[in-house]
């Protein structure tokens, strides 16, 4: 996801900035921490914020729901939620396959 042009990159700032209503500069900063919070580069935030931003709020209701389940079970297991979706969605990252119902 990091390969996009400069133009692009660009022209996704200045809508999303827009649909803020903020400065191009104060969400060129936003989308920066976030991705060092993420522990991922600029081009791949600023891509999942902006289809993020884009959903129509049922579905980002309907996401939020779903974390909020993920957490409170990734909790019940004693696990962190990175490690619960890992495990959820294709083993447990020792080699040990998803388990199939």
């Amino acid at each position: 996801m990091s390969d996009l042009d400069p133009a692009p990159i660009e022209r996704l700032l200045q809508e999303a900035a827009q649909r803020r209503g903020v400065p191009v500069d104060a969400y060129r900063d936003l989308v920066q921490a976030v991705a060092d919070v993420a522990g991922v580069d600029f081009a791949t935030a600023l891509r999942v914020m902006a289809v993020f931003e884009k959903l129509p709020a049922a579905e980002r209701n309907a996401l939020f729901e779903q974390l909020a389940v993920i957490q409170q079970q990734a909790a019940h297991f004693g696990v962190p939620v990175g490690k619960y979706v890992r495990i959820m969605l294709g083993g447990d990252g020792n080699g040990e396959p998803p388990i199939r119902h």
